[in-house]
């Protein structure tokens, strides 16, 4: 089959340390923002928002910056980009949902407004399944942001790549 290659691409770096940190940075910033809202009495009304999206796909685009500025001689290949700015996309979304469900077990009233605002149904405080419903809007966002973020590096990883990789000729 000629139509496929086989690429030989060389990892610069320790992508896999570096995703791991900004991810838990991103994740921090969103909780963060969800934290500060809650506090000032304004919950969100649902689990991702303009500014939730904003965060996420700005820090997958500035943290994959620095990390390519930190490579030697600043090369990074596509799969490189990818695998870090993916990573950073999971790791924050992980850290975001995590702090979702905590904050919805800690204040009741921001999962019962996320239910009632995303299914149409009344839901209270005092509903016996709200635990369950936190657990959703965590999975929920989880799932959401992860996917915002892989695209959010889809296009970073185009931006930043500088390095094309070598194709292996197949001896038939």
């Amino acid at each position: 089959m000629g139509i496929f290659h086989r690429y030989n691409s060389t990892i610069h770096g320790n992508y896999r340390k570096a995703y791991l940190r900004s991810g838990l940075i991103t994740g921090l910033l969103l909780s963060a923002y969800v934290l500060i809202r809650l506090l000032m009495g304004k919950p969100l009304e649902s689990p991702t928002s303009y500014v939730s999206d904003a965060v996420m796909l700005v820090a997958v685009f500035l943290f994959m910056a620095f990390y390519r500025n930190s490579l030697p001689d600043k090369k990074i290949t596509l799969k490189e980009a990818m695998l870090f700015g993916i990573g950073t996309a999971v790791v924050a979304a992980f850290i975001y949902g995590l702090a979702l469900w905590a904050f919805g077990l800690a204040f009741p009233q921001q999962t019962a407004l996320f239910s009632t605002t995303m299914t149409g149904n009344e839901v209270t405080t005092q509903d016996p399944q709200l635990h369950y419903w936190a657990a959703w809007w965590a999975i929920y966002s989880f799932v959401m942001m992860a996917l915002l973020g892989s695209f959010g590096a889809f296009v970073a990883a185009i931006f930043f790549r500088n390095e094309k990789s070598d194709i292996k000729n197949r001896k038939k």
